[in-house]
């Protein structure tokens, strides 16, 4: 299904403990060309789990194979994939 008219079901936001030490990684990361983290920062070379992610911080379910406007897929580091609650994640 394609629709880009509503959003996804299930929304939610997982929170960055210390957004201080997460702009450091951000920052580290892009100075790499690497992807990051949405929870903690940190550069993932080669991300094994992503995420659907909107809005710029929120995340929706994996089975959602909708098209929404402001959504993409993003990596997510090993020990934070631990923080979405089951269905979030997916491997590709």
């Amino acid at each position: 299904m394609n629709n880009t008219q509503i959003e996804p079901q299930n929304i939610i936001s997982i929170k960055i403990d210390n957004y201080d030490t997460y702009v450091k990684n951000v920052e580290r990361a892009y100075e790499k060309n690497l992807e990051h983290c949405p929870c903690c920062g940190k550069a993932i070379p080669n991300p094994k789990f992503f995420v659907n992610s909107i809005y710029g911080g929120n995340f929706y379910p994996a089975n959602d194979k909708n098209q929404y406007n402001d959504a993409w897929v993003m990596g997510v580091g090993s020990e934070c994939r631990k923080k979405f609650p089951e269905g979030y994640i997916f491997t590709n």
